[in-house]
C-alpha cells in the first residue's frame, strides 16, 4: 500500500510538471535592477551570470532583471544560486517576478541568503505569492500579465562581494517538456528538502526541472 501511494505521487508529481512549458533565460539579456545598479557589475561566462557588488551603504539592493513577454500565468520559476566567501554578514538574495504594475512578488518563506554559509550551488524551484518592498495592490498575485524576473543582492551593511546564477526558468502552462527525463517508476519518490521538491529514482535525485542533484 505504501509504495502504491508513493508511486502515484511520484506519477503525480511527473504529470503535473510535464503539463508545463519551460522558458529558459537567456543570462546574457539582463538589465541592471535596483536601488544601487552603479554598484553592481554582470559578468557571464560558461552559462553562469556572475554579478559583483560594492554597496557602501546599509541595506543598498541591486542586482539584474529579465524581461518577460507579459506572461498571463506563472506555475513556478527555478534557478540555481550560490553566494561568495566574501560575504560573511547576512546578504538577503531578493528573488521576485514582476507584474506589469511595477509590483514584484517574491517568497518570504524562502528566505534566502548569498552569505558566506551559502557559497556552494543551490538549486530553487517555487512561485512567489509575497510582495517585495512595495506596498500590497488592491489584487492578487496573477491578475496582471508579468513582465520580469529578478536577481537582487540585499547586504545588511556594506558590503563587497558577489552572487551567481545559472538555469533560470520560468514555468508557465503548456505542453513542455517538464521533468520527462524523469520517469516515474515503482522505484520513483517524491520529497520536500529545505522547501524544495526532489524526485529520487534508482538511486539518483533529480530537482523539480528535471536535473541530477549532485
Amino acid at each position: 500500500m505504501k509504495k502504491s501511494l508513493l508511486f502515484a505521487t511520484a506519477l503525480f508529481a511527473a504529470l503535473t510538471l510535464n503539463a508545463q512549458q519551460a522558458i529558459n533565460i537567456d543570462l546574457s539579456k539582463y538589465q541592471k535592477a535596483g536601488g544601487n545598479v552603479d554598484e553592481v557589475t554582470p559578468t557571464l561566462a560558461d552559462g553562469i551570470l556572475t554579478v559583483e557588488y560594492n554597496f557602501t551603504t546599509a541595506w543598498a539592493n541591486g542586482g539584474v532583471e529579465y524581461a518577460l513577454a507579459n506572461l498571463p500565468q506563472i506555475d513556478s520559476i527555478a534557478f540555481d544560486y550560490k553566494g561568495d566567501l566574501r560575504a560573511t554578514e547576512w546578504v538577503s538574495f531578493q528573488v521576485y517576478i514582476k507584474d506589469s504594475e511595477g509590483i514584484r512578488w517574491y517568497s518570504s518563506a524562502a528566505d534566502l541568503s548569498i552569505s558566506s554559509w551559502v557559497a556552494e550551488w543551490q538549486s530553487k524551484c517555487y512561485m512567489p505569492s509575497d510582495v517585495l518592498w512595495d506596498p500590497a495592490p488592491a489584487y492578487p498575485i496573477g491578475e496582471k500579465p508579468f513582465v520580469a524576473i529578478g536577481f537582487l543582492a540585499n547586504p545588511q551593511n556594506p558590503t563587497e562581494a558577489s552572487f551567481a546564477i545559472r538555469n533560470v526558468k520560468v514555468f508557465v502552462p503548456g505542453s513542455g517538456t517538464g521533468i520527462t527525463n524523469v520517469s516515474a517508476t515503482p522505484k520513483a519518490q517524491k520529497l520536500i528538502r529545505d522547501g524544495q521538491m526532489l524526485i529520487i529514482r534508482d538511486g539518483k535525485t533529480f530537482n523539480a526541472i528535471g536535473a541530477e542533484m549532485k
